[in-house]
This record gives structure tokens, C-alpha cells and sequence, in this order.
């Protein structure tokens, strides 16, 4: 901290912050030609008393050799009083000097509306200086404190002897009413300090924290980051989602003051002070009011139900803007604002629901049937088959020893018949998929599953999420050393087996059918210019069939025709119910309305909670009632 406040204030402020060291004494000119007369006297009453006598040589070179240790002396003089004089100046009047600083409040995030999604309390940080007090003040200062802020004498001992620097933070979390106290009894502190330290606050805790993030005091890795700007010790940082992503906009710049303090400890004004600058603000996608409503549906949901994890996503379809993300269970993010323990921490890491995983980006999952939107395009695309194509659904085909069913066979025991693509869409038959695997084999499934932007991060401004994953052979020989089998085909034809997608990239790809072809690029700000990552990279005809066969699943027999049927705005969607092992298949359901020109992408994935029609499908429902009702 010395070497940044030197680097900002200059040699004379800055060297003074090395106090208490023990300086040698400078010898003066006066002094060195004074040992100079004594050693010549002496000299010469030695050569006169006649007891010993001197070569002329080694009088010589004695005073040969007393000239040059003169001239080494007064060259050395010279150079610390004359030369350095300003800087040891500068030591001396810096006994007296304490850095004060004024931390930068940090900037204001609003929703698309301007609602504040987070903003700063008036807060400060006590900090005792060690320096400053001997043993016995030390006490009265530690018991007057305790005192005051109503913490326990040992607590506040035992932050002094735990910390190795010089200044100590007591509390960085302190209120206003608190910190006047401090001020009125500061003749009886000292060494004792108050710097303004805002506490950031989330008025809608956990409805937003998974999008926000939070910020919490710099670490030492912070501290020691190699920055045009370093943080100082009380400094915020954001460390998770928009918090962290637009740290540089959000910090501001610091205030600083230099105050007159003498070693003992009370403040004698100020010597310099420079005021922080607030950081900017930054103006999110999210609509606030959207966000609330998503959030509680899908809580009031996953209680109904007895579902652990649920996510939700709502993007609009055009410019990729994200108005609603939701992940379930979550945190009250105000609890970083205040200094949250090292176990408080490990508890809430360890906690067996994730409440710091953002399931909507973070985790990924088995699409289950939703994914049969690709395996048509890479039919389509290929000429595996045309949009007129049949092909018969016999209720199950076995391979090798495995069968494999369609869930039509498995509930009701009956078969679709001979049926398009777009029927199979809406009716999400897996035999139908299950012939397209085998007459393409797994490489234009996989290729396509890429192109929609599958397999890799979606480049929204949020850390943390998963590239998911879209398995080959290459991947499997490496990953479980096991080969590509014939079987694994079929799986991910429909979505199953190691394939893995978060609700943030399925809403991604969705919206792909949703816009007419355009792959965008989310994005959690406001912007009315879409980035699009590839247009064109389709065939109309494709899109346009994929666009037929989803709104074909919401009216008639269609997967969720019961629900969406007589819905206004129509809608157009794709179930999912996702095999996850013996806790029961992730529901899944994605759709866009209206149709045919869509506005909003919406995507609802519910943890082991069984069929997407009857689980998921009717959220997203509640939510495009929402939509298109307040909008």
C-alpha cells in the first residue's frame, strides 16, 4: 500500500509512511574538518616529543590516505543533506502521517425499465492503527470499542493479533448511527480511524442474485493483482455474475486524504484529500417485473411437486436480449455485503441444493426430446429425407439386444404409423428419430448440434457457464475409454445418452427457429442491435418445417395441444422428458409466440420432476399469459 500511495502523492508523502526505523547519525562539515585539526595536532606533537620518528614516505601516505576518507565523507554529506534532504524531509514530516482512505461508491445496476437492481448504503469501515498506541492504550482503546459497537473485547483482540498489517479492520460494515458515536468520542481513540465504505445493497435479494452476483471486500489476491489502478485494502470486488463482469465499469476511483497524526494517535486536520468518483452505471436486459413473476411460479412450483432444481429463461427472440433468468434454489446476496464468516461460507458451499450454481447457465442436462429439433435439421439438411418424407413408427426397434421404444408403445402400447417429420415434431416420436440416427449414423447429428451453437458457451456477459457438451468418438475413446457404438446413435438422436445442454443454449438454439434462421448471441444488457453470430447457414425450407412441426406439438393431438390448443397468442414448442437416472427424467419445454413472428423464446427446464408437458409446459404457459398481458 506504501509503494501505491508513494506512486500517487510523490516522495515526500510517500517515503513518509516507513515510520519508527532508527536513523544514524549524519555527520556535519563542521565535525569532519574538526577530526581533521585533531588528527593533524596529534600528529605533529608526536614528530616534536622526539619518542618515535616517521618516514617522510609513510607521513605521506597517511595523509594521502586521511584526504581521501575527507573527501568520502564530505561527498557523502553532501549527498544526504543536500542531494536526499527533500526525501529524509519527507521521512521526518511523515511520522505524522496517516492515509486516510474514501472508498468509491460503486455504480448503480437498473433493469431495462430503470428499476435499481443494486445500489449503495451510506457505510463505514473502522480501521485501528497499531502504530499509534502503547500496550496500556491499546486496552482502553480495544474496551472503549467493544463499548460502542457492542462486540466482544476478545473478538476485537483477537482480529489484532490475527492481522500481520499495521491497520487493522475492526468492522467494514458499520452504520452511520454508529460511526457518529466513533466521531464524538474520537479524543478517546486514538488511533482510531473511520473511512467511508458504502455497503452494497439488492433490494430484491434472491429474485435477483443469480444474474447480479455480489461484491465483497478484495482479497489478497486482489490486492496483489497487477492493475493500472490497485485495489487497497477495503476496496469491493465483484466476484460472481454482473457484479464480476462489469467490475472495471462498476468500481470508481477512490478518494484519498492525508492526515496530520502524530505517534500519539489523535488527528491534527488534514494535509491533503482528493474526493472518489462513483463507478458508472450499468442498464441490464432483465425486466425486473418479469423476473419476480418468473421466479415465484417456478418456486411455487417445485414446492408443489417436490422438485429440488428448476430453471428458467426468457429471451427476446430477436435481439437476444435475456428479460428473465431464473435458478432455483438460490441465496440472499446481501449476505456478502457484510463481512460473511469463513464457516458461513463453507456452509453455504456446501449445501447440498447448490444455492450459488446458476442452473439456468452453469449446469447442464440431458435435453431429452427437445433435441429432436436438430436431428430434423441434419435430416433436412443432408437429404436423409424431405420435409414429405414417411417413415413408419413400429412402437419399438431392437438393436443387437437392446430395445428401444417410442413412449407411445410404452403407455399405451400403439404406434403412430407412417408419419412426416413435422408429425413427429408434435407427436416427439422416438422411433421416427431413432430411423433418422440410423440412416444418417451420429457425425451430421453431432455436426448440426454445433452449428446451432451446441458444445461451447454461448458468449453471454455472465461467468460461470458451461460449454455443455456434444459427445463423439473421439470423446468417448478419451473420456471413458469405450468406443462409438451403434446404440449411442440412437441416444443422441433423441436427446439422450452423454449429450448435455444448459437452458440458456437450448433457449439459444430455439430462438434460431423462433427469428427465421439467425443464430444470436445472448445477451444480458440492453441493446436494441442484435449480435448475430451466422445467418444463412440453414435452408429456409429447413427452418421453416422445424417452425411447422413445433407449432403442430401446441394445437390438436399435439404434446401439449390439451394446453396450449385455445391460447392466445399461439404458440410454438418442443417437450422434453430427459432420462437422469433413478431420481426420475428432467422436464423440459421451449417454445416462442406468438406464431408465426415470434417476440419472446421462453425455456423451462424442472430437476427429476417427470413428463415437460405436465410439468414444465404449463409454466411457460403462465409466463406468455404474463408477457403478453402487462407488456
Amino acid at each position: 500500500m506504501k509503494r501505491r500511495i508513494f506512486k500517487k502523492f510523490g516522495i515526500a508523502f510517500g517515503e513518509s509512511l516507513e515510520t519508527g526505523k532508527k536513523r544514524k547519525r549524519i555527520a556535519a562539515a563542521a565535525d569532519l574538518q574538526k577530526a581533521d585539526l585533531w588528527v593533524g595536532v596529534n600528529i605533529g606533537k608526536r614528530e616534536e616529543t622526539g619518542d618515535f620518528k616517521l618516514s617522510p614516505w609513510r607521513v605521506a601516505a597517511g595523509y594521502f590516505l586521511l584526504s581521501a576518507l575527507g573527501l568520502v565523507l564530505i561527498a557523502r554529506a553532501f549527498d544526504l543533506q543536500v542531494i536526499q534532504g527533500s526525501n529524509f524531509l519527507g521521512k521526518a514530516e511523515g511520522n505524522h502521517i496517516r492515509v486516510q482512505v474514501d472508498h468509491a461508491p460503486r455504480g448503480v445496476i437498473y433493469d431495462r425499465n430503470g428499476k435499481i437492481l443494486a445500489q449503495n448504503r451510506p457505510g463505514f469501515r473502522l480501521i485501528l492503527d497499531k502504530r499509534s498506541m502503547g500496550q496500556s492504550r491499546k486496552s482502553q482503546v480495544t474496551e472503549k470499542l467493544s463499548s460502542i459497537l457492542g462486540i466482544e473485547l476478545s473478538q476485537i483482540i483477537q482480529k489484532i493479533r490475527d492481522s500481520d498489517r499495521d491497520q487493522v479492520t475492526i468492522t467494514d460494515d458499520l452504520l452511520a448511527d454508529k460511526a457518529l458515536l466513533i466521531e464524538s468520542e474520537a479524543e478517546q481513540l486514538p488511533g482510531v480511524a473511520l473511512e467511508v465504505n458504502p455497503i452494497r445493497f439488492y433490494p430484491y435479494k434472491e429474485v435477483t442474485s443469480q444474474i447480479l452476483g455480489y461484491a465483497t471486500e478484495a482479497d489478497e489476491a486482489d490486492l496483489q493483482k497487477k492493475l493500472e489502478v490497485p485495489y487497497v485494502l477495503g476496496d469491493k470486488v465483484g466476484k460472481a455474475g454482473a457484479e464480476q463482469t462489469f467490475e472495471p465499469v462498476l468500481r470508481g476511483e477512490n478518494g484519498y486524504k492525508l492526515l496530520n497524526v502524530p505517534a500519539s494517535g489523535e488527528n491534527r486536520g488534514e494535509v491533503y484529500a482528493s474526493d472518489s468518483k462513483a463507478g458508472s452505471k450499468v442498464t441490464l436486459s432483465i425486466d425486473i417485473e418479469l423476473q419476480k413473476f418468473a421466479h415465484k411460479i417456478l418456486q411455487n412450483k417445485i414446492r408443489s411437486i417436490g422438485a429440488r432444481g428448476a430453471a428458467a429463461v426468457v429471451m427476446d427472440a430477436n435481439t437476444g436480449e435475456i428479460l428473465t433468468l431464473v435458478s432455483l434454489p438460490t441465496f440472499d446476496n446481501n449476505i456478502f455485503s457484510k463481512k460473511l464468516t469463513e464457516s458461513g461460507y463453507r456452509e453455504l458451499v456446501s449445501n447440498q441444493d447448490k444455492l450459488l450454481l446458476n442452473r439456468a447457465i452453469g449446469a447442464a442436462y440431458p435435453p431429452g426430446s427437445t433435441f429432436k429439433m436438430i436431428s430434423a435439421v441434419a435430416a433436412l439438411e443432408t437429404g436423409a429425407i424431405e420435409p414429405e418424407t414417411k417413415i413408419k413408427d413400429p412402437g419399438f426397434i431392437v438393436l443387437g439386444g437392446q430395445t428401444f421404444r417410442n413412449w407411445l408403445w410404452v403407455d399405451h402400447h400403439k404406434t403412430e404409423g407412417y408419419i412426416n417429420v413435422v408429425r413427429a415434431i408434435a407427436r416427439s416420436t422416438d422411433t421416427f428419430f431413432y430411423r433418422l440416427g440410423q440412416m444418417m449414423g451420429e457425425k451430421p447429428i453431432q455436426k448440426f448440434a454445433v452449428l446451432l451453437g451446441l458444445g461451447e458457451k454461448t458468449g453471454v456477459e455472465l461467468p460461470s457457464e458451461t460449454s455443455g457438451l456434444v459427445p463423439t468418438g473421439e470423446w468417448k475413446v478419451s473420456a471413458k475409454g469405450e468406443s462409438w457404438y451403434p446404440g449411442d446413435t440412437l441416444n443422441i438422436s433423441i436427446g439422450q445418452g452423454d449429450l448435455l445442454v444448459s437452458p440458456l443454449q437450448l433457449t439459444q438454439v430455439t430462438a434460431v427457429f423462433a427469428n427465421g434462421g439467425k443464430l444470436i448471441t445472448p445477451t444480458i444488457l440492453k441493446t436494441d442491435k442484435p449480435k448475430i453470430e451466422k445467418k444463412g447457414f440453414l435452408k429456409q425450407k429447413t427452418v421453416e418445417t422445424v417452425r411447422q412441426g413445433l407449432y403442430a406439438d401446441t394445437v390438436g393431438d399435439g404434446n401439449v395441444g390439451w394446453l396450449f390448443g385455445t391460447f392466445k397468442p399461439k404458440s410454438a414448442g418442443k417437450t422434453g422428458t430427459a432420462e437422469a437416472g433413478d431420481k426420475g427424467p428432467h422436464a423440459w419445454y421451449t417454445a416462442y409466440a406468438p406464431h408465426p413472428k415470434a417476440e419472446i423464446v421462453v425455456t423451462v427446464m424442472i430437476e427429476h420432476a417427470g413428463h415437460g408437458s405436465e410439468q414444465s409446459a404449463p409454466v411457460v404457459k403462465q409466463i406468455f399469459d404474463w408477457y403478453f398481458r402487462e407488456k
